[in-house]
């Protein structure tokens, strides 16, 4: 009876919004905060968090001697669990290998690595790097004793693979390596590349507070979980406040929000734009920064025999565009061009689809911004996406299985580690996979990069990326999405819409440049 009383002072409404793994705002009242409206652990959002909270107290309930805890004491004793229950006895838990002299992580660039030692260690992220790159032999060691060796291939992450293929088939010292989510299957879908987490200890039940569709991108094609999204990168819709106000009467973000909430609203506010401005203000940035949003966890290109799949949604976005770009609600650039920048610094372009990790100074976005202090602000879009992220893969072939555990936990699991991380690299606007440690630095809106901040006219920005993570619906991904995905966007601009070919012309050429590049594929 103790268990029916305690639930039912979770609303159902609050219940179904939980295990429906959708985050749902927290209704605002004067409910007990414990229990308002399914908010059980009080983030401000009804999430996959409060139902696996409320799981566990029911299998705790079940099995207690004598008089559970209440529901309240019951989360208040595992507030200060940090890490998943796998940390306990590194010794059992992993099976790798242990016992090596050197512990290597391989990366692309300089950018991550040097922060995340600096953190896993306790140490200041200026003496890592002057460990680091230390010509005196002095360096940094692990707890186990060995020597912590960084390479930095200071290459683009799409050119990482390669590097990454040539230094297995060396038969080069990997212990862990960072890889993208489009390229990281790769790798992945390889056993003699990649080690389960299994091989740490780690299930799926430690990945309570991860980002539901980070879940979708650690696992390999069989559903095995081989990676750590432990840098996530939702995006947004930054727009001219003032032109939408002007155009739209829209005053404030979240009747922007209304406006442009889905793609249909979205095409009608762009025409209006045009319409009222004769064609001199485009909507939107560009035709490849609406495809980032549209195309993100919609498709599934090909099915389980292998066979190529173009759905409906693919025409429909392409006679969108097509309409977009001839009333010019779409500007007629390519993304990372200087024109594509300069027109919002002109004011020809008043909306830009951006992610969480270039809202800093000197990013696009903040160049496109240039002179306009105040002028712009930023809301969710039309649909929830992801633009980047960073994850951790295992060699098997590791001898530093408990150093590989140990640093996973840090920036996977521990959430104390996690926040850490995300402060450290405020000024970069980088985002842990975890959405407790999220919410609460969205609720103290700790991450204003001064100039954004001025841009944006102060808006809690951060808040709107964690709640387009939490809405990010993955159904499934493959190691071709990237390859296919930029064929469709390349030739629905250069054939359908500048060519003017028809749409089975269109589509015959994007399916050859795909069976070229993907023989196995029918």
């Amino acid at each position: 009876m103790k268990i029916k009383r305690n639930i039912a002072g979770i609303s159902a409404l609050g219940l179904i919004g939980a295990l429906s793994l959708t985050a749902v705002p927290a209704l605002s009242n004067n409910v007990k905060a414990d229990i308002k409206f399914g908010d059980i652990n009080s983030d401000g959002y009804i999430d996959a968090v409060d139902a696996s909270i409320i799981l566990s107290y029911y299998s705790y309930v079940s099995t207690a001697e004598g008089t559970p805890m209440t529901l309240e004491q019951f989360i208040a004793k595992d507030s200060d669990k940090t890490e998943p229950a796998t940390s306990d006895s590194p010794e059992k838990d992993v099976s790798l290998r242990t016992g090596g002299d050197t512990f290597t992580i391989v990366a692309w660039n300089h950018d991550e690595v040097p922060s995340l030692i600096a953190n896993w260690k306790g140490l200041d992220a200026e003496d890592v790097i002057d460990s680091l790159y230390s010509e005196s032999g002095e360096g940094i060691t692990t707890a186990s004793g060995a020597k912590i060796n960084f390479i930095n291939l200071g290459i683009s992450g799409g050119r990482a693979s390669d590097s990454y293929d040539e230094m297995f088939n060396q038969g080069e010292d990997i212990d862990i390596y960072l890889a993208e989510p489009y390229w990281a299957l790769k790798y992945m879908d390889n056993d003699a590349l990649s080690a389960p987490l299994s091989s740490l200890g780690i299930t799926e039940k430690d990945m309570g507070e991860w980002y539901p569709y980070t879940k979708k991108l650690a696992q390999n094609s069989k559903g095995v979980y081989k990676a750590v999204p432990y840098c996530i990168a939702p995006g947004a819709f930054v727009y001219r406040s003032d032109i939408a106000e002007k155009y739209l009467g829209v005053k404030n973000p979240e009747e922007m929000q209304a406006a442009i909430g889905d793609w249909d609203k979205f095409l009608s506010s762009a025409k209006t734009i045009a319409e009222k401005t004769g064609g001199k203000i485009a909507f939107a940035d560009s035709i490849g920064g609406m495809w980032e949003a549209y195309s993100c966890g919609r498709f599934d290109f090909v099915t389980s025999n292998n066979k190529l799949d173009m759905s409906d949604d693919v025409r429909a976005f392409a006679d969108m565009a097509k309409e977009l770009w001839e009333n010019g609600g779409v500007a007629k650039n390519n993304q990372w061009t200087d024109e594509w920048v300069q027109s919002g610094q002109e004011g020809n372009c008043m909306g830009y689809f951006v992610p969480s990790w270039a809202i800093y100074s000197g990013s696009f976005i903040c160049d496109a911004a240039k002179n306009q202090t105040g002028k712009w602000s930023i809301c969710l879009g039309p649909q929830s996406y992801y633009w980047g992220g960073n994850e951790i893969l295992i060699n098997p072939s590791t001898d530093n299985g408990d150093d590989v555990k140990s640093f996973v936990l840090s920036f996977g699991f521990n959430s104390g580690c996690m926040m850490q991380y995300a402060r450290q690299r405020n000024k970069d606007n980088h985002m842990s996979n975890n959405m407790s440690v999220n919410a609460q630095l969205a609720k103290e809106n700790f991450y204003h990069d001064t100039e954004m901040q001025e841009i944006l006219n102060a808006q809690n920005y951060y808040d709107v990326f964690d709640q387009s993570g939490r809405n990010i619906d993955m159904k499934k991904y493959t190691h071709y999405d990237d390859t296919i995905k930029t064929n469709i966007i390349s030739e629905i601009q250069e054939s359908y819409i500048e060519k003017g070919r028809s749409w089975d012309d269109t589509m015959t050429v994007i399916r050859d440049k795909t069976f070229e590049a993907y023989p196995e594929l029918k």
